[in-house]
């Protein structure tokens, strides 16, 4: 078993220490909120208006999934729940129980013949957690830092930490640094969403905005910098796509059959002549923020069924973090 030598890379103490708080690598955050081993923390929030009609002669009670707050847009604007959550816990707050609450389950009325407006909502304070994917080097977690650990010294922030290293000196070095992806999308459908029972309550639309947020979460002295790829968190199957902020730099089939060889000087290998599918551009240049294509109109991705699922890469060099926002839109018209 090869033996691994932890070796203090920075240590900065003095008497007049004050407080301390580490990150190891992989880990979590203070508030509990997982990181990969290149301290990639990624969260995702939604904001969603929905449109929805009861054809019935009489009220109906819709039961919501309590990892979304709601709010009802009626006239009065009192029925709704919102959370947060505090560490591994979540707390909720609704209001009106007596007309959000039904046989001890969370919702909301919608009255005979009536079309309401509902918002959905996954806030920041109770925002859904990625677990982002580890990244892997030719000598594995050793060969890096794995762990840094931060000190106020005197009203002053000083940090220190530990390398893991290998006891193997054949290798030189482990490899070279590209960027690897770190998140798999989720893919749901508007029958996913609104799993109705009812033949009276039919879903007309829906629109809003996906915010994905990632943070380099041990890097509180801003000197740790990353550099890696992340798909698009949420796709919205049969919905339109759109307004990406900031544009993504390629599609997922392009990161796959061209990117990654061509960043390291492969021949990537002969395939039959795909489809044409939107691009920002085949070249990217450097910002402490992302790496991107020039400018260009924001498209939308929308690739042939028969080329299979394709959807948005951002390649990123990113300090303490970025956020990465788009706007989707459905409607039954037509289906």
């Amino acid at each position: 078993m090869k033996r691994l030598v932890a070796t203090l890379f920075i240590l900065l103490l003095a008497s007049s220490l004050v407080s301390a708080e580490t990150y190891n690598l992989p880990g979590q955050t203070p508030d509990q909120k997982p990181y990969n081993n290149i301290g990639i923390l990624g969260e995702v929030m939604v904001d969603l208006n929905v449109t929805l009609v009861n054809t019935a002669p009489f009220p109906k009670f819709v039961i919501v999934n309590p990892r979304y707050d709601f709010h009802v847009l009626r006239l009065s604007h009192d029925e709704y729940m919102v959370s947060f959550r505090i560490g591994n816990t979540t707390y909720h707050a609704p209001s009106r129980l007596d007309r959000t609450s039904l046989n001890y389950y969370l919702g909301f009325w919608v009255m005979p013949y009536e079309t309401v407006v509902v918002n959905f909502r996954i806030p920041y304070n109770n925002s859904y957690l990625l677990q982002t994917s580890d990244y892997q080097s030719l000598c594995g977690d050793s060969g890096k830092i794995t762990n840094v650990t931060y000190y106020v010294i005197g009203g002053n922030l000083t940090y220190g930490g530990h390398i893991e290293v290998p006891n193997d000196i054949s290798m030189l070095s482990c490899g070279v640094a590209y960027p690897q992806l770190v998140n798999t999308p989720k893919v749901i459908s508007t029958r996913s969403m609104f799993p109705m029972n009812d033949g009276h309550i039919k879903i007309l639309k829906y629109e809003g905005t996906v915010t994905f947020r990632l943070t380099n979460a041990p890097n509180r002295a801003g000197v740790f910098n990353t550099f890696f790829a992340a798909a698009i968190p949420v796709i919205f199957k049969d919905a339109r796509v759109y307004n990406f902020t900031p544009n993504y730099t390629m599609t997922y089939r392009e990161y796959m059959d061209e990117f990654v060889w061509r960043y390291k000087g492969l021949e990537p290998p002969k395939r039959r002549e795909p489809q044409q599918l939107p691009s920002t551009s085949n070249m990217f240049q450097l910002s402490d923020t992302l790496l991107t294509g020039v400018t260009v109109g924001a498209p939308e991705v929308k690739p042939p069924r028969e080329a299979g699922l394709d959807f948005p890469v951002w390649i990123i060099f990113m300090g303490k973090g970025v956020d990465i926002k788009y706007r989707v839109e459905w409607t039954a018209e037509g289906r």
